[in-house]
C-alpha cells in the first residue's frame, strides 16, 4: 500500500469517525491513527543535515528537521549543554554562555521542542554563483 493511500484511508475514517457515536467512533479513531502511524513509520528518510561541531545528541522534529544538544565548553572547564533546532532556529545559543548545565535538563527540553516543532529540514543548498565565479551573501563577487 502506498503512503497517499493510507493518508486517503486515514482521513476517510476520521471523516467517518465524525457522524459516529461511542465506541465505534473511538475505534475508527484508533485505526485512523495506526494507518496514520504506519504511513510515518514507511515515509522516506529525511535528508541529511549537517550538524554543528560539538553534537552530542540529534532528535527529529516532526517533519523530519534535527534538533540538537551540543557540548560546549564556556569559561575555563564548565561544561553546557545548549540546544539549538535546526528546521526553525529555536533553542540556546552557545555562544552567549546560554545553556544547560546537566545534559539530560538540555535532552528534554530539546525533546520537548522537537515533538512539537513542525519545521522541514533545510535543503541542501550548493553556493551561488555566477558566470564570474562564486557570490557572497552581499552579492559581490569573489
Amino acid at each position: 500500500m502506498h503512503l497517499n493511500d493510507m493518508h486517503d484511508r486515514a482521513a476517510s475514517l476520521l471523516l467517518a469517525a465524525r457522524t459516529e457515536r461511542g465506541e465505534r467512533r473511538q475505534h475508527m479513531i484508533e485505526e485512523a491513527r495506526l494507518w496514520i502511524d504506519l504511513a510515518t513509520t514507511m515515509a522516506a528518510a529525511p535528508p541529511a543535515q549537517a550538524v554543528p561541531d560539538g553534537t552530542v545528541v540529534q532528535i527529529r522534529t516532526r517533519s523530519g528537521a534535527l534538533t540538537v544538544v551540543q557540548e560546549h565548553t564556556a569559561w575555563g572547564d564548565t561544561t553546557l549543554y545548549p540546544w539549538q533546532c535546526l528546521g526553525c532556529g529555536h533553542g540556546r545559543d552557545p555562544h552567549y554562555g546560554d545553556g544547560e548545565p546537566r545534559r539530560d535538563v538540555a535532552v528534554e527540553q530539546a525533546t520537548r521542542h522537537a515533538r512539537r516543532c513542525w519545521a522541514h529540514p533545510a535543503p541542501a543548498t550548493e553556493p551561488r554563483t555566477t558566470g564570474a565565479g562564486p557570490v557572497d551573501l552581499q552579492g559581490e563577487s569573489a
